[in-house]
């Protein structure tokens, strides 16, 4: 099954990529690895879920943005390659969960996020992850991921 098909199964929509400042773009391939940079998680062209995990965002709320943070990388990659069916494997996921007070679950931000990716792409999912804590995001998210994938 090809995983374009599997987004409409899943009745997952991909929202339009945020335009990056000047110089930068979504995502860049090089031989067959792309990078995807920074996903910030947009959903109707705002930032959902504003601020710090453990504070003024919890964590159910911070794993649905790392979600919308994941859709926003997918859509980098359909942009650059034209379909999701050109993913081989993906590699790695980064994630920066801005967190507050004694908040230490940042690798559970991003559970849903991985786990989206394998429902979608099966075994082509899986992937290896790095959960990072920083004290604040551009435009105040509370998660940030990047991706590095596998391309035919």
């Amino acid at each position: 099954m090809s995983f374009e098909k599997k987004l409409e199964e899943l009745f997952v929509e991909l929202p339009e990529t945020p335009r990056p400042p000047h110089g930068v773009v979504p995502a860049v391939q090089e031989g067959k690895i792309l990078y995807v940079g920074q996903c910030l998680p947009f959903s109707a062209g705002k930032i959902v879920h504003k601020g710090r995990v453990g504070i003024e965002v919890s964590l159910d709320q911070a794993r649905m943005a790392a979600r919308h943070a994941l859709l926003i990388g997918l859509s980098a990659i359909r942009g650059e390659m034209g379909s999701l069916n050109k993913v081989r494997q993906f590699v790695q996921m980064t994630g920066f969960v801005a967190g507050g007070g004694e908040f230490q679950e940042h690798d559970r931000v991003l559970d849903q996020a991985s786990k989206l990716l394998t429902d979608i792409f099966g075994n082509a999912g899986k992937h290896t992850r790095v959960a990072v804590g920083v004290n604040q995001l551009p435009q105040n998210a509370c998660v940030s991921l990047s991706l590095i994938v596998a391309v035919q």
